[in-house]
């Protein structure tokens, strides 16, 4: 059975939650599954499980099992414990000073009995982007919110609440900010002209090639005004797409910012890589060059069989579109204000992907597109 569905909880006969409690006592705590013995009341760190829990993917808490040198032992809750324990449980999901929002609806409470014994099952969902953070208290910073890692529940950094606020914020993605002060000197003048000539080679007859640079980087939304605040200026996906290196390490764009692609083509397995692209000083390394530069390098090893398709030479194969695509997903998913940033790897028989977020492999199916142009539509307007 899969525990991450709450429907399972009200559904299950007699025997078959029997069959479901065996099933998590031999999977012990993971990342969604967590015992306590709950003996003298509803245990406090039972809401650090739930901000956890909501804040990553969801999962069970079971009440009433002790767990004694890595193993666990049912206890039990008497019927009354268990009453006064779902009587707890509501009045603190509901008040703000405990929790700040409640997740949960009756038939995410399920009482059983396991061989004689009463449990109480809790199931948290995960939340979704709009609601989260899930924190305790009033304040999500401070160590108020929590993550679940393996099987431990652990406190968010305020950096990482601060991402979560600014994803939960539909209206204004957390690329699509206005960065203060930065204007047309921020962004590097070569990659503006080397983009806009790929462009127009794309799309020839494309109206916004008669724009000057200002208004054709607003129809790409890296240079936006807002309506609502009469702000304006260069968002952080234009400067990290378009922008000089000094303006994208500045403390107000991405201060940890440092892209950076490892070959290991070599078969010395002594040598830590056989070329490395990063920021060295020696290129503006905003993610448009970023990309040109290892591209090409992503691809070079891959054949190239000769075919024709309707009297035109075909030099890409699924392998080139795979790759493309793991990589520009890589792009747009990487949470650049986080330490580490985005790593490329290539070796002789793999690729890898690597963000603060997530690992991506180049084995995906995907949708072939002209990459920079929607590039541009994509990543806040900057990168697809």
């Amino acid at each position: 059975m899969d525990h991450k569905k709450p429907i399972i909880l009200n559904d299950l006969e007699e025997w078959d939650f029997i069959d479901y409690i065996d099933s998590l006592i031999q999977k012990e705590e993971t990342v969604d599954l967590e015992f306590k013995i709950a003996k003298d009341g509803l245990p406090n760190s039972l809401w650090d499980t739930y901000s956890s829990f909501a804040n990553t993917d969801g999962g069970i808490i079971v009440l009433g099992v002790k767990e004694h040198k890595q193993q666990f032992i049912i206890e039990g809750l008497t019927k009354e414990q268990i009453g006064q324990y779902k009587k707890d449980f509501w009045n603190q999901a509901n008040n703000p000073d405990c929790i700040n929002e409640n997740l949960l609806v009756d038939k995410d409470l399920y009482e059983g009995s396991y061989k004689g014994k009463r449990l109480l099952l809790i199931y948290v969902p995960r939340a979704s982007r709009t609601q989260r953070p899930i924190y305790r208290t009033k304040n999500p910073f401070g160590g108020h919110t929590f993550k679940r890692n393996h099987e431990g529940d652990y406190k968010c950094t305020d950096a990482e609440v601060r991402r979560m606020i600014a994803d939960s914020d539909e209206s204004h993605p957390r690329d699509s900010r206005i960065l203060s002060n930065y204007s047309m000197d921020d962004i590097d003048k070569e990659t503006l002209i080397q983009y806009r000539r790929l462009f127009a080679n794309l799309k020839p007859s494309h109206p916004w090639l008669s724009l000057d640079d200002l208004d054709f980087l607003t129809k790409l939304e890296a240079y936006r005004r807002d309506r609502h605040t009469k702000e304006e200026g260069f968002t952080l996906a234009g400067i990290l797409m378009f922008g000089k290196t000094e303006s994208i390490t500045d403390p107000e764009c991405a201060p940890n910012y440092f892209p950076d692609y490892r070959e290991h083509l070599e078969t010395d397995i002594s040598l830590r890589w056989s070329d490395r692209i990063c920021p060295d000083g020696t290129w503006e390394a905003n993610l448009f060059q970023f990309y040109r530069k290892v591209y090409p390098k992503l691809t070079a090893i891959l054949p190239k069989p000769f075919q024709i398709k309707n009297g035109i030479r075909i030099d890409e194969t699924p392998t080139h579109i795979a790759v493309r695509e793991a990589f520009i997903n890589a792009l747009i998913h990487c949470d650049f204000s986080e330490e580490g940033n985005i790593v490329v790897e290539q070796w002789v028989d793999k690729y890898r992907f690597k963000t603060p977020e997530q690992c991506l492999s180049a084995k995906h199916n995907i949708i072939k597109e002209e990459i920079v142009y929607v590039a541009i539509r994509r990543y806040r307007k900057c990168l697809c």
